[in-house]
């Protein structure tokens, strides 16, 4: 009876602990964490504002119903004006030509959607070329026209030979109104009487250009106030502002021309 009775009593105890282990078990399975869902995509590059010739890479971020991020795959990029810019699968952008057009990436139907604008090299000019006699060594000189110290860090400067070239080293610049002679000493290459010069910037467009065919003994240089743009100087003006033929601008007015100038170019 005793051995009746310690039986029942543990039968009555460990029942009851059994039932509520299995409704925990129980209602687990219905504790289902709700499903995330694609409900939004965005769009972010590194700028907006791109220089001509630049390349960036946009990348697209996907978002759930809950605002937190998820991850993507197969985005589809594209851009409303490819005249502007382009985009590739990876998306890469080229920034083409000036203006401002709109990259998209779509993910499942959602899209995202980030303006960019193209905007022009600084107009830096090459401004008087002395080239290369018997005697005396060739030069170049650029002018900045513009109101801030341009960088030239990258930028290239070729003659009629564009595959041989001079690349600015990291801290070149000119500041603004200012001007930079460059050596026929630090050239890779000479400038002949007859002959070119192109400068192109760090993303390989061109921004200038002078062609010539001179007497070696003469300078040739940029007058505004001349048709053609360049003329056969009076005198070398080596770092400052050329010898026009009677009539031409002074430095001020000169700057103010080639400032004008650029700006019509955009």
């Amino acid at each position: 009876m005793t051995v009746s009775r310690y039986s029942t009593g543990a039968r009555a105890l460990v029942l009851p602990m059994l039932a509520a282990l299995i409704g925990c078990q129980y209602d687990d399975a219905y504790l289902v964490t709700p499903q995330r869902v694609l409900t939004g995509v965005s769009v972010s590059v590194p700028t907006t504002s791109l220089e001509l010739g630049q390349t960036i890479t946009a990348t697209a971020m996907g978002f759930d119903q809950n605002g937190a991020p998820i991850d993507v795959d197969a985005v589809a990029w594209s851009v409303v004006d490819p005249s502007i810019a382009a985009v590739d699968p990876r998306g890469t952008v080229f920034a083409v030509s000036l203006g401002t057009t709109e990259i998209t990436a779509t993910v499942d139907g959602k899209v995202g959607r980030q303006l960019i604008t193209v905007t022009p090299s600084p107009a830096i000019r090459i401004n008087e070329v002395f080239p290369h006699n018997p005697t005396i060594a060739g030069w170049a000189e650029l002018f900045n026209p513009t109101s801030a110290t341009v960088d030239l860090s990258g930028w290239t400067f070729t003659d009629s030979n564009i595959f041989v070239e001079l690349t600015f080293p990291s801290g070149a610049s000119i500041p603004p109104g200012g001007y930079l002679v460059i050596d026929e000493t630090s050239l890779p290459f000479r400038l002949d009487a007859t002959d070119a010069a192109h400068l192109f910037s760090r993303f390989g467009v061109q921004v200038d250009q002078a062609v010539w065919a001179i007497d070696a003994t003469q300078t040739f240089g940029r007058c505004p106030d001349q048709p053609a743009g360049f003329v056969t100087l009076a005198i070398p003006t080596k770092g400052a502002a050329n010898a026009c033929p009677p009539g031409g601008p002074s430095l001020g007015m000169k700057a103010s021309w080639l400032a004008s100038n650029q700006s019509e170019s955009r």
